[in-house]
Order: C-alpha cells, then sequence, then structure tokens
C-alpha cells in the first residue's frame, strides 16, 4: 500500500461520492436518484479532468485499478437497485452505502496506481 497523500485523497473523494450514490439510490424516491447519480458523474469528470485523466494530454497518474473496481461498483448498484422499495431500505440503504465506500476505497488503496 504505498501511496501518496494525493493518490489517497483522490480514491478517497471518489469512494464516498459512489458510497453517497448508493445509498441514496436504494433508500430515496424517484427523482433523486437521478439527480445524484448525475452528481456523481459530473464529480468524476471533474476529477478527471482536474488529474488530467482526461483529454488529449493524459497524465500517467492515478490510472484506474483495471476491472476490479467496475465489478465491485456494479455488485453494489445491484444491490441497492435490489433493496430499494422494501421496508428494509431506511437501513441496508446506509450500510449498503457504507460498505460500499469502505469496500471500493480499500480495494483503490491497494490496486489503483498512484
Amino acid at each position: 500500500m504505498r501511496t501518496n497523500a494525493g493518490g489517497r485523497n483522490h480514491w478517497l473523494a471518489l469512494a464516498a461520492t459512489y458510497g453517497f450514490t448508493v445509498s441514496v439510490v436504494a433508500m430515496a424516491d424517484w427523482p433523486w436518484p437521478l439527480f445524484v447519480g448525475g452528481a456523481f458523474i459530473l464529480i468524476v469528470v471533474l476529477r478527471s479532468v482536474r488529474y488530467r485523466q482526461a483529454g488529449r494530454k493524459t497524465q500517467a497518474g492515478l490510472a484506474g485499478p483495471g476491472p476490479g473496481a467496475g465489478v465491485i461498483g456494479s455488485l453494489f448498484g445491484a444491490g441497492a437497485l435490489l433493496v430499494r422499495g422494501t421496508p428494509v431500505s431506511t437501513w441496508a440503504g446506509p450500510l449498503l452505502g457504507v460498505i460500499a465506500f469502505l469496500g471500493l476505497f480499500l480495494y483503490l488503496q491497494r490496486f489503483a496506481r498512484t
């Protein structure tokens, strides 16, 4: 786990916004999941522009960890959709968001390049 503070903050911000998005998708009524999902996509795009991961002159730092983060994200997203609208969503939504945040952050800390 050799990371610098900038890389750790980058992965922390992405994992936190993803965990929050999963929690809102599991708990909130429509159209709030659409708003929060759009905000999550906007944050990812803005952070990729900030760290020069988008555009013609791409910098080599803070590259993605491969397909593992996508698999983790898909599993938690599917879990949020399955919990949505059930009586347990009031406690399972935030719990799923926290677990998604911790799981994705720890995965990115271990396997992502900084």
